[in-house]
């Protein structure tokens, strides 16, 4: 259901624009009853509203896309707006430079906080053990 016409239609220009006629047009052809309220909501808000609001460039809007999409591991939308970061004019060097971006800082900070995870389980391992030590030595 569309809240918005305008918006609505703004969205559907951009989003067709951005990750191609051919695919979009496709994609809509093949919505089904539970498929197209969700599709309308994503091109009305998400490409009519957010993709389309002023302050960061599309370019930009797009490698934010690319970075997003890595971190959820959603492959085929990433792959969907790879294409669509080459049709607004990144070059294959922003876009491997925006993939090692993500790498370095969303692996790194996850691997960080499971660090620091492993590390708060062995410190409250260690004192359960000691504690039990103490219980034992005291009996």
């Amino acid at each position: 259901m569309v809240l918005n016409q305008e918006i609505f239609s703004r969205g559907k220009k951009t989003r067709w624009r951005v990750i191609g006629k051919d695919t979009m047009d496709q994609i809509w052809n093949e919505l089904t009853a539970t498929t197209q309220p969700i599709q309308e909501y994503v091109t009305e808000i998400a490409w009519g509203e957010i993709f389309s609001r002023p302050g960061l460039d599309e370019k930009t809007r797009i490698l934010l896309n690319l970075a997003m999409l890595t971190v959820q591991g959603e492959n085929r939308v990433l792959a969907l707006h790879i294409r669509a970061a080459v049709n607004l004019g990144c070059s294959h060097e922003e876009i491997r430079e925006t993939l090692i971006q993500t790498m370095t800082f969303a692996g790194v900070v996850r691997a960080t906080q499971a660090c620091r995870t492993a590390q708060d389980v062995f410190d409250a391992l260690d004192e359960s053990t000691y504690s039990e030590l103490d219980s034992q030595q005291e009996s």
